[in-house]
């Protein structure tokens, strides 16, 4: 058989990384303005935000370009993603398109990332394109890349640090190693999670030499590794670190503290009265809070979860279709063949399999929660990968591991055309509710119709307002100050906004002067003097919106 020359496999190495990037760029941005179909509340309030204060240097509340966070609701999310897609409609225009294509694109430059690090793992290009190829065409990882998923952001960012501070000490590069510095800072400033998981990640670089193989304590990385721990200390203390977590979080929630409590009076009872030692012992908050811990923290491994089904919210779910591929889990179990080759990094990858859903398991808000829990993707994808390695490796004839490595590519295939047309043909009318449907429709409705009302009044719940004002790209300076805590705004150009879903109860509408245009959701009454025009669907058939008009709108 003739060898070909390294410059040769080389190349062909990086022609095959190129398509496969070129796939996963395609699968991120392939019809993205409208495939997911709907427009959700948390994507029209990062490009609606971004692009304000980009606008306007302030905003909505008028603080100046706020660098941590923008407060929603008392929640605090990261204000840089909202720069991202802000940035974007500079380019692309006040659109969909342009709000999501900061993360797609993200999740796709991951792909590459991928490869390099499979590469600095494997030392062998084929298992580094494999590795590269799985998150390519991972379903968990392409729906969350085009949904506008803060968190496919911050893995970006953590896999380049990761493979930095790697690279760096697997070849004793130190200036590649404090590159990586500033980029897992920028995790915590990109998706909350990371705060917990970063500094986590980065403990076992205390013990383990990548170089050597070997373990022992290195008292230099102890200035690396504990500050990152410290900076997550002061942020929980700080109102706007904590304040997400407040609202989520399984030890602030009332529902598990009553549960909890609940369960705990019970057996209390059930002792006995003379039996106060074993009760305090066995039945209190500590046990029952790591009892519902470790029942939160154990769904993130269920089979259902990564293979089957999926999890919440709702809006990233694909019908019928798992996070991975059964193919991959076949890979895995191809981890439990006894190997003399597991290396310091094989453990270390198991230990970032183990920590990785820690962060998600301490909320309850959405548990298995898909977006909270994405760092998964990376070890389960590399052991995925080690499992392949396995595999091929079971026999020495290179016919065979063509064959065994062509037939899985293929499966992998097969599961993926099922995948896509799954989200390309059902996503959007699978709980269209989920993902605000109507809001757009509605707001369309009303911009073509603009020339004949005098005033339209609409709830002003939600993020509604802001679907009005992005669509009409009204990102005037003089509403700068004017919203309240939760992004509330009473008007804005021809709208008038109530705080209830039904604007009618809270409407003096005999006052009323003009042609009017009334939105109530579909369950509430039709007022006196008004009619309805048209009625606001999703695409699952259900009523958003029932638009009325008083008797001197005329819709001719």
């Amino acid at each position: 058989m003739i060898k070909l020359p390294s410059f040769v496999k080389e190349r062909f190495s990086f022609l095959s990384l190129g398509a496969i990037f070129l796939l996963g760029l395609f699968l991120r941005t392939y019809h993205l303005a409208t495939l997911p179909f709907y427009f959700h509340q948390d994507e029209v309030m990062n490009g609606y935000v971004g692009r304000f204060i980009l606008q306007n240097g302030k905003d909505l509340y008028g603080n100046s370009f706020p660098l941590l966070y923008f407060d929603r609701f008392g929640d605090f999310p990261n204000v840089i993603p909202m720069y991202l897609s802000g940035l974007s409609t500079f380019i692309f225009g006040v659109n969909e398109f342009a709000v999501r294509f900061p993360i797609a694109l993200a999740g796709s430059l991951t792909v590459l990332l991928f490869y390099f690090l499979g590469k600095l793992f494997f030392k062998d290009s084929r298992f580094a394109l494999f590795f590269s190829f799985l998150l390519a065409i991972c379903p968990w990882h392409i729906a969350l890349s085009r949904a506008t998923a803060e968190g496919v952001t911050a893995l970006t960012v953590f896999v380049l640090g990761f493979y930095l501070a790697l690279k760096g000490l697997k070849e004793d590069k130190k200036k590649l190693f404090f590159l990586s510095l500033p980029l897992f800072l920028l995790t915590y400033f990109l998706y909350p999670g990371y705060r917990v998981f970063t500094p986590l990640s980065l403990l076992p670089f205390l013990f383990l030499n990548f170089k050597t193989g070997k373990v022992y304590f290195k008292k230099k990385l102890l200035f690396f590794v504990v500050p990152f721990f410290l900076l997550s200390f002061l942020i929980s203390t700080t109102s706007w670190g904590k304040g997400r977590f407040e609202q989520t979080s399984l030890f602030y929630n009332q529902e598990v503290k009553g549960k909890i409590g609940a369960v705990n009076i019970a057996f209390i009872f059930d002792e006995g009265s003379d039996q106060i030692f074993e009760a305090r012992v066995f039945h209190n908050k500590i046990v029952g809070y790591f009892k519902e811990g470790t029942e939160q923290y154990l769904s993130y491994f269920s089979p259902g979860f990564l293979f089957v089904k999926g999890g919440l919210p709702d809006r990233y779910l694909v019908p019928g279709q798992g996070l991975f591929y059964l193919t991959s889990l076949t890979l895995l179990f191809f981890l439990l063949l006894p190997s003399k080759k597991r290396n310091l990094i094989f453990y270390y990858f198991l230990y970032l399999l183990i920590i990785a859903p820690i962060p998600a398991a301490l909320t309850v808000d959405d548990v298995p929660n898909v977006h909270r829990s994405a760092v998964l993707i990376l070890p389960v994808l590399f052991l995925a990968t080690v499992g392949f390695k396995g595999l091929i490796s079971l026999t020495k004839n290179k016919h065979f591991k063509i064959l065994i490595s062509f037939l899985i590519v293929l499966l992998i295939g097969l599961e993926f055309i099922y995948f896509w047309h799954q989200y390309s043909n059902h996503t959007a009318s699978y709980k269209g509710i989920y993902r605000n449907g109507g809001s757009e429709e509605l707001v369309s409705f009303i911009k073509d119709n603009e020339a004949g009302f005098d005033q339209v009044i609409m709830p002003g719940l939600g993020t509604l307002p802001l679907y009005y004002l992005f669509y009409n790209s009204n990102f005037n300076s003089s509403l700068v100050g004017r919203f309240e805590e939760g992004m509330v705004i009473s008007k804005a150009g021809k709208a008038i906004f109530i705080n209830n879903w039904c604007p009618s109860r809270e409407t003096d509408l005999d006052q009323l002067e003009g042609k009017t245009i009334l939105v109530n959701r579909p369950d509430c009454d039709i007022p006196l003097g008004f009619e309805e025009i048209e009625i606001i669907e999703r695409k699952d058939s259900t009523a958003a919106f029932r638009i009325l008009g008083n008797e001197l709108f005329n819709l001719e």
